[in-house]
C-alpha cells in the first residue's frame, strides 16, 4: 500500500471516530436534557407533572399512529383534542378527568370518520381504528396511570420509578454490549442479551437498597425486582411494534435514542403494573 492509500485510511480512520464520538456526546446530552425535564416536573407538583406526562403520552401517540401510517386528518383530531385537554387543565382546576371527557369525542369522530371513508377498504378501516385502540391501551393509559400514582402516593415513588428505569436501561445497555453473548429475543431485539438483562436486575437491586435507606419504605427492595422484569417486556414489546411496521426508530426527537416512545418504552409497561399493585392495596 502506497503512502498515499496510508494517508487517506488514517484519515478515514480519524472521521469515523470523531462521528462516533461526536454522536456519544449527542446521545449522553440529549438523555441529560431528558432526564432533567422528568425530574423537574416531578419537583414542580402534581399539576406540572401531570401536564407534562400528557404532552409526553401525545407525543408517543403522534409517533405511534405515524408508525401504523394513520390518516393525517385523524393524527389532526389526536392534536386538537390533546391540545383542548392540556389547555383546559392549565386554566382549569379539574385535574385527570378533563383527558377522560376529550377521549371520548375524539374517538367518537375518529370512528365517524373511518365509517364514511371512501377511499379505505373495511379492512383498512378496522386496521385504523385497531390502531386507535392499541394506541389508547397501550400509551394514553400508562400515562394516566402515572399521574394517578403521583396523586395516590406521592412524588417520591415516582422519581425512585425512574430511578430504577434508567439505572436497568443504563446497565443493561453496558453490560449487554461489553459482555452480552446470549440473546433473550434475537427475531425481536438482537442487541437484548441475558447478560445484559442480568446486569440490569443487579444494578436495580443495589438502587433499590439505596432507596429503601433514603427513604425507608420496605417495598423499594419489591420494586427492584420488578422493575427489570418488566421493563425488558417494555423494550421487547416496541421492539415488535417497530419490527412489524418496519421502522428502525419510533422518531428522531432524540439523536442516537430514537423517539419519545424509544425513551419511554419500558415506563409504559413498569408504570401499568405498579399503578395496579398500589390501587389494589390502597382499596383493599
Amino acid at each position: 500500500m502506497s503512502e498515499y492509500e496510508n494517508e487517506k485510511v488514517d484519515h478515514h480512520i480519524i472521521i469515523y471516530v470523531k462521528k462516533k464520538y461526536f454522536n456519544l456526546l449527542i446521545r449522553f446530552f440529549t438523555g441529560v436534557g431528558f432526564i432533567f425535564l422528568i425530574v423537574f416536573s416531578i419537583e414542580k407538583g402534581e399539576k406540572f407533572f401531570r401536564i407534562v406526562m400528557m404532552i409526553l403520552s401525545f407525543l408517543c401517540l403522534f409517533e405511534f399512529l405515524n408508525m401504523s401510517r394513520t390518516k393525517t386528518i385523524l393524527i389532526k383530531v389526536v392534536s386538537l383534542f390533546f391540545l383542548l385537554s392540556i389547555f383546559l387543565d392549565i386554566f382549569m382546576e379539574k385535574g385527570l378527568i378533563l383527558y377522560i371527557i376529550c377521549f371520548i369525542p375524539y374517538s367518537t369522530i375518529f370512528f365517524i370518520i373511518q365509517l364514511f371513508s371512501k377511499t379505505l377498504s373495511h379492512e383498512e378501516k378496522i386496521m385504523q381504528i385497531n390502531s386507535l385502540i392499541l394506541g389508547l391501551v397501550y400509551i394514553i393509559i400508562p400515562f394516566y396511570l402515572a399521574s394517578y400514582v403521583y396523586s395516590l402516593v406521592g412524588k417520591e415513588l415516582i422519581l425512585g420509578i425512574f430511578i430504577l428505569i434508567w439505572t436497568n436501561d443504563s446497565f443493561s445497555y453496558l453490560i449487554g454490549k461489553k459482555w452480552g453473548e446470549r440473546k433473550i429475543a434475537i427475531s425481536i431485539s438482537p442487541k437484548k442479551s441475558i447478560e445484559g438483562f442480568l446486569g440490569g436486575v443487579i444494578s436495580c437491586l443495589i438502587s433499590g437498597l439505596i432507596l429503601y435507606n433514603v427513604w425507608g419504605k420496605i417495598y423499594w427492595l419489591i420494586l427492584s425486582f420488578i422493575v427489570p422484569i418488566f421493563a425488558t417486556i417494555g423494550d421487547l414489546v416496541e421492539s415488535t411494534i417497530k419490527r412489524y411496521y418496519s421502522v428502525k426508530n419510533s422518531g428522531i426527537w432524540f439523536p442516537g435514542h430514537g423517539g419519545f416512545l424509544d425513551r419511554l418504552d419500558s415506563f409504559i409497561f413498569v408504570i401499568s403494573i405498579i399503578a395496579t399493585v398500589f390501587a389494589g392495596y390502597h382499596y383493599l
